[in-house]
């Protein structure tokens, strides 16, 4: 497994995205047990960074999520959770992150995010409120997602407390351009990686799209080389560079344990100059 830094936290670096698990913007209640089954079996794989968020199934998947992490040493977990955009505000967003403390059934989070900016709200006020639960040792990092270049700037600009992580979609078939951020390879990689910022992938599988990266005649040559699927070859192209994490959701154990052995493959620098070139934008 490969760790990557996220402040001075050793985190594995493909972990587990929980989206839609126990619904989408509302709760789905008639799949829970498979999906605390999934997010078990991910801890048990080595897969111990959970990525959620309060607007994840209305609350629901936190809820998930703190029942499946019953039973495993919380210290050995990173769990990261994102407060929502109409939640900005310094009483919004302290209750929005004493509310997912209880669905979490935990007294602490690891990495708390911002997850989507609001224009209507200053970004002073929420990265106050933020520092502030650093200061009380309830959250041990910060970040911001889906955050433009300017605007990542200015988090770190403002917060008192380091910007610790970037959430941005990013993969072989996003590369500079995203359904909320452009420019990924171009301006937002190179500063994270400039200034000691670990950018989590979001969608590093491309999710509709996974068919084009799967059927793609190089990347299946290079699976074919190292004995690898075509998705374990897009994770490794990720976590590969620098201070880079992904945190692919998946509902098949299958898929899960074939996520948690992407790090096992040592991908040379030639197939991944040929990775880039097949996906270029």
């Amino acid at each position: 497994m490969i760790y990557k830094k996220i402040s001075d936290y050793n985190v594995p670096a493909v972990g587990l995205g929980t989206w839609e698990m126990g619904g989408g913007e509302q709760a789905d209640y008639s799949h829970d047990r498979h999906w605390i089954t999934i997010i078990r079996s991910a801890i048990e794989n080595g897969l111990t960074h959970i990525d959620t968020a309060e607007m994840y199934g209305n609350g629901h998947t936190e809820e998930l999520v703190g029942e499946a992490i019953k039973g495993f040493p919380r210290q050995n977990l990173f769990i990261t959770t994102k407060v929502w955009l109409t939640h900005l505000r310094s009483n919004d967003l302290f209750s929005s992150f004493e509310k997912s403390l209880r669905q979490l059934q935990t007294d602490y989070i690891d990495l708390y995010l911002v997850h989507h900016p609001n224009p209507d709200i200053p970004l002073e006020e929420t990265l106050m409120a933020m520092n502030r639960l650093v200061e009380q040792k309830r959250v041990r990092a910060i970040g911001v997602s889906n955050f433009d270049i300017s605007l990542i700037k200015e988090a770190v600009r403002i917060s008192s407390v380091p910007i610790s992580a970037v959430q941005i979609e990013y993969s072989l078939l996003a590369r500079n351009s995203g359904i909320y951020t452009q420019n990924q390879e171009k301006e937002i990689i190179p500063y994270c990686q400039e200034n000691q910022i670990a950018v989590i992938a979001w969608r590093p599988l491309g999710k509709t799209n996974y068919i084009r990266l799967a059927t793609n005649d190089v990347i299946k040559k290079i699976a074919e080389k190292y004995h690898a699927t075509p998705a374990q070859i897009a994770l490794i192209w990720l976590i590969a560079q620098k201070n880079i994490l992904a945190i692919p959701k998946t509902g098949s154990l299958e898929h899960l344990i074939e996520n948690s052995k992407a790090s096992d493959i040592d991908l040379s620098m030639e197939d991944g100059k040929l990775l880039r070139e097949a996906f270029e934008e």
